[in-house]
């Protein structure tokens, strides 16, 4: 399992707001990948269950919320998803991990042959539009970089 503590307790300790939506059970993220209808990259999935989601204030990364995977509101990864998918054509193969103002739209490629990299999606232009990581660890890791 990647280590997701240190980097939480280092944003926790930073001059950032932090948020956390609290740890999620393997189930939940589970039934989230049934809701889904697709297999997150195992570093997401370590993600949901050590904090759920969160980070840093008004920046937050969509999770799970209140251990329900079922819950669609702002923030989760299904709310997000799900509206993406209906609004702006979200192809099937993506998880909505940052999602703001209906202009910007981070999501992790969770297709088999992408190993789970993390793109930004164009929602004007409904179509991907560039690479930001390689990984959600290696994402969020640089998340955390540049906010400590």
């Amino acid at each position: 399992m990647h280590n997701y503590q240190d980097l939480i307790t280092k944003l926790d300790n930073s001059d950032e707001e932090t948020f956390w939506l609290g740890p999620t059970s393997t189930e939940q993220v589970e039934k989230l990948e049934s809701i889904l209808g697709l297999k997150l990259p195992q570093d997401f999935f370590d993600f949901l269950v050590v904090c759920g989601g969160g980070g840093a204030a008004d920046s937050e990364i969509c999770g799970i919320e209140d251990n329900d995977a079922t819950i669609d509101n702002g923030g989760t990864v299904n709310y997000s998803t799900t509206r993406c998918r209906a609004e702006f054509e979200l192809p099937r193969q993506y998880a909505v991990i940052y999602f703001k103002d209906d202009e910007i739209c981070w999501a992790i490629d969770c297709s088999p042959s992408e190993n789970g990299k993390i793109i930004s999606y164009d929602l004007f232009k409904k179509k991907p539009s560039k690479e930001i990581a390689d990984n959600f660890y290696s994402f969020f890791k640089e998340y955390v970089e540049l906010r400590t």
